[in-house]
Order: structure tokens, then C-alpha cells, then sequence
């Protein structure tokens, strides 16, 4: 018997050059869309969509009926932080998102105010149709802008999914080394789920950890946190 393939069990997802040329190219993307009509707002809430995913880790079911009054602000001793109410898998929770995510649903918002001559209802879906009506499903426009970035598919052939934003939401965090044991708090999942999908990145944490050397004299340490990656 062959044993399985550890690559099996991984999920597609995004590298950190890849997310860039998707955050890069998707402005384009939405400024073709405004020049075909109704194609822009449709393109400007993904965008806003897309961000705010790989911002949380949520799951596609748990944003898709997401309302207005299910988003606060909490502090935190680095500034303000987007929270939300959502209802998933293992019940009600509270997810936090990334700092400057707030920026996203702001743009949401505003547009959505334009629309309505006013701000929207607090019990109103976020992401609606111009009638109010939540939207059912992003997936044929997500397809369309990974095909317009050329990132359809993974390096392995995989077919890339709007699961994968909280794929690549997951493999950031672990590898940036925040506790297992919270992050699966934080997507609703289990720490023996993180392990079998993303066990390769926790490998990787774990042979940094173990081997880490004492630095010489002063010398300083520094990481690069530049999530998230997408500022316009």
C-alpha cells in the first residue's frame, strides 16, 4: 500500500507574491468593470469582499447574510479592531479582523449610502443587491477575476475556490506564529483541523522554534508584518 500524500490534504491558497498581484491587479479589474454598467458595483463589493475574508478567516457561509449591526469595534494597545457577530459550524462567535480591515467595510458603507440617499438600516444586509436583498453567491465573479490575474489555478494545478482566502488567512497567521489553540477560536474550527491542513506550516514553526539560537550580543531581531497587504 502507498501511503497518502501529505499534499492531498492541503487546500489551494495564495502565496504572499501571488496576493499581491491579486490586490494589484483587482484594482484594474474594478476600473474595467465601471465602464460596463451595473458590472462595477458588483466588482467593487467583491473587491471589498475578497479583502475582508483574507482579512478573518471566516467562512463563505458565515459573511452571507452578515448585517450591519453584527460589526463593532473593540481596543486593542495597537489601536481599534473590526469585530464581528457571525454564526457558523460551531455556533455563534465573534471574529476579529486584521488591522486596517476597517477601511474595507467603510467603502462598503459609503457606497452603499450613496445608493440609498442615506445610511443603510442596521438589521440591512452588508452584502446585498441594490434592493436590499443579501447576495447569494460571489463565486462566478471571484472565477472571473482570477481568471482577469491569471491565478485560477495553484503551482500544483489546483483550482482556486473563495475557500482559499481562508486558506491563505490561516497559513499567514500560523506562519507569522500565533497560538494554533487561538487561531482555531478564531475561524470556528478545531487545532486537530489546523494541523491536518496546514501541518507543513506548522512543521515549519515548530523546527524554527526548537532550533532558535540565543542572539549575539545586541544584535536585533525583526519580522515583517505588513498584513494586510492590500492599502489603497
Amino acid at each position: 500500500m502507498n501511503p497518502p500524500s501529505l499534499d492531498k490534504s492541503r487546500r489551494p491558497t495564495f502565496t504572499l507574491t501571488e496576493w499581491r498581484k491579486l490586490t494589484r491587479l483587482m484594482r484594474e479589474w474594478v476600473k474595467k468593470g465601471k465602464s460596463w454598467g451595473g458590472v462595477g458595483r458588483d466588482r467593487t463589493l467583491i473587491q471589498q469582499y475578497v479583502l475582508l475574508l483574507a482579512n478573518c478567516g471566516a467562512r463563505i457561509g458565515e459573511f452571507r447574510f452578515v448585517a450591519w449591526d453584527d460589526f463593532s469595534t473593540i481596543d486593542t494597545d495597537d489601536g481599534p479592531r473590526l469585530v464581528a457577530r457571525v454564526t457558523g459550524k460551531t455556533g455563534p462567535r465573534e471574529i476579529v479582523f486584521q488591522k486596517g480591515a476597517e477601511d474595507y467595510l467603510k467603502r462598503i458603507y459609503d457606497n452603499r449610502k450613496c445608493e440609498l440617499n442615506d445610511g443603510p438600516p442596521l438589521d440591512g444586509y452588508v452584502f446585498c443587491h441594490k434592493d436590499g436583498k443579501p447576495i447569494g453567491s460571489f463565486k462566478k465573479g471571484f472565477e472571473s477575476l482570477l481568471k482577469f490575474c491569471g491565478l485560477r489555478k495553484d503551482s500544483s494545478g489546483r483550482t482556486r475556490t473563495l475557500y482559499s482566502l481562508r486558506h491563505f488567512y490561516a497559513t499567514i497567521r500560523l506562519s507569522e506564529e500565533v497560538s494554533p489553540y487561538l487561531l482555531a477560536q478564531q475561524m470556528g474550527t478545531s487545532v486537530e483541523m489546523l494541523e491536518r491542513f496546514y501541518g507543513h506550516v506548522v512543521t515549519t514553526l515548530i523546527a524554527r522554534q526548537v532550533t532558535k539560537t540565543a542572539p549575539r550580543g545586541l544584535r536585533a531581531t525583526s519580522t515583517i508584518n505588513d498584513y494586510p497587504f492590500e492599502r489603497t
